[in-house]
């Protein structure tokens, strides 16, 4: 069965893809495991969609998958920058956009401030400006197609910035986090959240092959390296 996005396959297969697409991600993964000659194939544009997600089937169960996943963590980011009315704030990777909304929700409508969103993937950038269509035209909201390497914002422009699963994922670790680096406002507060054990499971299992550096402290490192102080781990519960 070749994975092309829906349909049958050249050959007249069922295309699993499609098949997959109709059902949650645990019985979709658990339907992928009977066909293990699809099944490594389908991991592979798993992980891809994963690092960049994209339209077609699996671009939309990964999707789903990141919105019943990393809310939780979307929040807790944007509520530990501590946004006020006249901040502007990045969130990097925002992918189906929970962090915006989140962030929008703490910042509110009636000061200066602003939320910025940037994203590798011109499919998660589309569908944030759908979704957010209120908020861009009211000025609240920027979001732009765009690499952590090379941050298309001003020196010193961010008061507070936040990142979900997403370091691991950087071509170039030193680079990207001289680029968050630059564009922090004196004092300003970067904060980065993801669930360690749930990625470690999901890399372990061939679920995101493209995650190249799950240590923290190897990211800790290259943020106190390129000008980051008060750098610090911390274990955070719901509420």
């Amino acid at each position: 069965c070749k994975v092309h996005n829906g349909g049958e396959t050249p050959d007249g297969h069922v295309d699993l893809s499609f098949v997959v697409c109709l059902l949650s991600p645990t019985r979709a993964i658990s339907l992928c495991t009977r066909y293990q000659g699809t099944m490594q194939r389908f991991k592979e544009a798993f992980s891809r969609h994963m690092r960049e997600p994209s339209s077609g089937p699996v671009g939309w169960m990964v999707k789903r998958f990141l919105e019943k996943r990393n809310d939780g963590l979307e929040r807790q980011a944007a509520k530990l920058i501590n946004i006020q009315p006249h901040h502007n704030v990045l969130e990097v990777g925002f992918g189906p956009g929970l962090g915006l909304k989140h962030a929008l929700n703490y910042m509110g409508s009636d000061g200066p401030g602003k939320v910025y969103g940037l994203d590798i993937s011109p499919e998660m950038v589309r569908v944030a400006t759908k979704r957010f269509q209120a908020d861009i035209a009211a000025g609240k909201l920027q979001v732009t197609l765009g690499n952590v390497m090379d941050l298309p914002y001003a020196d010193g422009s961010m008061d507070g910035t936040f990142h979900v699963n997403c370091y691991y994922f950087w071509d170039d670790m030193h680079q990207a986090c001289g680029e968050l680096y630059r564009v922090m406002s004196p004092g300003g507060v970067m904060v980065a959240t993801m669930k360690k054990d749930r990625l470690k499971l999901l890399v372990d299992r061939g679920f995101n092959m493209y995650a190249d550096i799950l240590d923290p402290d190897e990211y800790m490192t290259a943020l106190e390296r390129t000008g980051f102080t008060g750098v610090k781990l911390e274990h955070i519960t719901k509420g």
